[in-house]
């Protein structure tokens, strides 16, 4: 395998470990400001029926960024081993694919946080 292409996935996946601890954090900043918003309004019973849905969903992400999380870690580790290889591998097709599917779900995650933020913003804009 090239090790320069083997680096530069090490290098893209501490980027994504990046953004996902960023986002994290901010999850539930944005769940506190619309918890405090709802508990000072006082909600009618759909809308308290959409709040109740946007939390749900918060919990998926949240959980699908903590595993996300423990794929990269477990990507990275592999990538680690890989590095200090001494032979060219025969098998490297299973390392570019291993980082195409984890790109992948990390590309979902991402789609989703933003699809759950804006949820998050419309439904206070609209309560």
């Amino acid at each position: 395998m090239d090790y320069r292409i083997l680096e530069l996935f090490i290098k893209e996946n501490d980027a994504w470990d990046d953004m996902i601890r960023r986002q994290k954090v901010e999850l539930p900043i944005l769940d506190a400001l619309v918890t405090n918003i709802v508990a000072d309004k006082g909600l009618k019973e759909d809308s308290n029926r959409v709040f109740i849905h946007l939390k749900h969903e918060m919990q998926e992400q949240q959980r699908s960024m903590e595993e996300l999380t423990m794929e990269l870690e477990k990507q990275q580790l592999f990538l680690s081993s890989e590095r200090r290889r001494k032979n060219q591998d025969p098998y490297s097709i299973d390392t570019f694919n291993s980082q195409n599917i984890l790109r992948n779900r990390i590309r979902d995650v991402e789609k989703n946080f933003v699809e759950l933020k804006c949820n998050y913003l419309n439904y206070v804009a609209t309560i």
